[in-house]
Parts: structure tokens; sequence; C-alpha cells
């Protein structure tokens, strides 16, 4: 058996309620275990404790004289406490010494000393002011406004073109000489029908051009220009100054391209354009540039058409600048 199953037979084994095989396994046990052996002497005595308590006796003398005797120990209580109970409770009570001179004469000095430690340590880092942190105030309304920036420069002059020295003005014919075609300085409004001459040769002339003109020079080519002048042609001027840039007979709108659609990218491209003697645009170059929208805006000033420029009775070719505005709608 085992030995908790053992303690917990201990006092069925006492009373004598267990079986011959259980007995002798405890008895067994008993001998090699201290501690069961120890459980089972304290079982016996506690089974021995009643039987050492007297009885109450039941008579009826005792319980006659019971009140007489309950007054009597009141009274035993009231007169003083027995000398049992105060050895009992001597120990119990501490009554200190009672010294009131010594506390009146402690308890002021104590509270001044503690005044004086505290009044020391909030005097003593005020007179040392060498140790106090350096307060720097940062106002604007202490500091100065500051001085107003310096003016700008003034524009630098314009030098001087040299163009005005190479481009000659215009001077008006007021002769037509005989024999020449000159272009009109002002665009007519009605053109009056010419009268046909007999000059031409039926048939045409050995060396002529199919479709020539009455008129014209032995050796022309084909798509030649009425009122042409033989000759170098001139180089282009710019129009600076004087000559102001010739004026826009057709115009084609350019087309906007998706992607700067998408993009949400609009402005203004400025493009430098140069017109033949017919005033077609024959020359392009982009001066101020929007790499999504500057092919779109060559491609439409490219198409555009301009009043040919006539100067000194010769047709010239111009070079000015144009702006092409994209604009989101």
């Amino acid at each position: 058996m085992k030995h908790d199953k053992i303690r917990d037979l201990l006092s069925a084994y006492l009373d004598g309620e267990l079986e011959p095989k259980q007995t002798e396994k405890i008895k067994h046990h008993l001998k090699s275990c201290a501690e069961c052996s120890r459980e089972l002497i304290l079982l016996q005595k506690l089974t021995e404790f009643p039987r050492e308590i007297p009885s109450i006796p039941q008579g009826e003398k005792y319980w006659e004289s019971f009140p007489a005797r309950i007054r009597v120990r009141i009274l035993q209580q009231a007169s003083g406490v027995p000398e049992k109970e105060a050895k009992m409770f001597k120990d119990s009570f501490f009554e200190p010494t009672r010294n009131v001179r010594v506390r009146a004469v402690v308890f002021p000095l104590s509270v001044a000393a503690h005044a004086l430690i505290i009044l020391m340590l909030i005097v003593f880092p005020l007179l040392h002011t060498s140790s106090l942190p350096k307060i720097e105030v940062y106002s604007a309304f202490l500091a100065p406004p500051p001085p107003p920036p310096p003016p700008p420069p003034p524009p630098a002059k314009k030098r001087a073109s040299s163009t005005a020295h190479r481009i000659k003005p215009v001077q008006a014919q007021a002769a037509m000489q005989p024999g020449r075609l000159v272009a009109p300085v002002e665009v007519p409004q009605e053109i009056a029908e010419e009268a046909l001459s007999d000059i031409g040769i039926e048939g045409g002339v050995e060396g002529g051009v199919e479709g020539g003109v009455v008129g014209g020079v032995l050796g022309g080519v084909v798509g030649g220009v009425l009122g042409g002048v033989v000759g170098e042609v001139e180089a282009p001027v710019r129009a600076v100054g004087e000559i102001k840039p010739p004026k826009l007979i057709k115009q084609v709108d350019p087309l906007y391209p998706e992607i700067a659609r998408q993009a949400r990218v609009e402005g203004i491209v400025i493009i430098e354009a140069q017109t033949d003697i017919y005033g077609r645009v024959v020359k392009v170059k982009v001066l101020r540039s929007i790499p999504l929208l500057d092919q779109s805006a060559i491609d439409a000033v490219r198409q555009w058409v301009y009043e040919p420029m006539v100067i000194n009775g010769r047709p010239r070719g111009v070079i000015f600048t144009v702006t092409v505005r994209f604009q989101l709608k």
C-alpha cells in the first residue's frame, strides 16, 4: 500500500474498523515509517483528550448556586485585575517617558533648523550670478527692420543694330520705266483688263516655253512669275526698325497633340520664320520651346502664307518671329 493511503486509514486503524489483512500491512508500515508513527500517536492523544475533561454536574444544588457564583466573579473583576491577568498583560502596554521640558526645547530648534536649510537652498544659488544661464531674447519687435533692397540696375542701352546700315530705305519710284514690270506698292481692289498686243508669234518661237507670257524672255522656265525680275535673288531682311513683319494672308490652326492634352500641357511656342519672295514660309526655328507642342507649332507655321515684301521694287524674303498659343478648352 502507498504511504498516502496508509495515512488516510490510520484513524480507521485506531478505531479497529479495518480488515485483518489491512491491519497487518499498516502495522508493518508503522515499524519502518516514523512520520506515520508520530501521526498515530497524535490521533491517540486527540481521542483520549475528551475523556480527561470533567463532566458537568447535573445536580440541583449546583444550578441553584450558579447565579451566586457568577455575582461573586463579577465583583472580583470589578475590585481589581487578578494577579494572573496582571502578569499576562504586563508587557502588552508601552508607557513612554514624559520629558516635557526636553520636547519644548527640541521642537522649536528643529523647526528653525529646517527653515534655515530651506532658505539656504533658495538664496545660495542666487548669490552666484556667474553660474546663471544666459538668456537671449529674440524678438521681431526689438530688431530694426531690414534695409530695403537696392534698386535694380538701369537697363543696358541697346546697341545700334548693324542691320540698320545694311537695310536700304524703301524708295518709291514715281515714274515707270518702259519695258520693265514692277510689282505694285499697294494691292489694287480691281484688276483692269490689259489690251493684248500682237507681239507674239503664232505657233510660238524657237526656244520658247509652252504657256509662256507675252513679253517674256527666251529661255524662261515653266511656271515663271508675271513681272519677275531677271537676276540674282537678294538675301532676306529681318523685320526690325522701320521694316514691319508681313501681313498674314493664310493661317492654319495647329493641331493639339493628344499626349499634351492628356498631360494638361499648355503655353506659347515662339518661332522664328523666314518667308520667300512669294510670302511662303520656307524656314522655321524654335526660340521658345515646349517639347510636347513644338512639332505641332512647326507644322502649322509652315502652312502659313504672308503678303510678299517688296523693297526698292524687288521682292524680298523676311525673317520675323511668330507666337503659337496652345490653350486647353
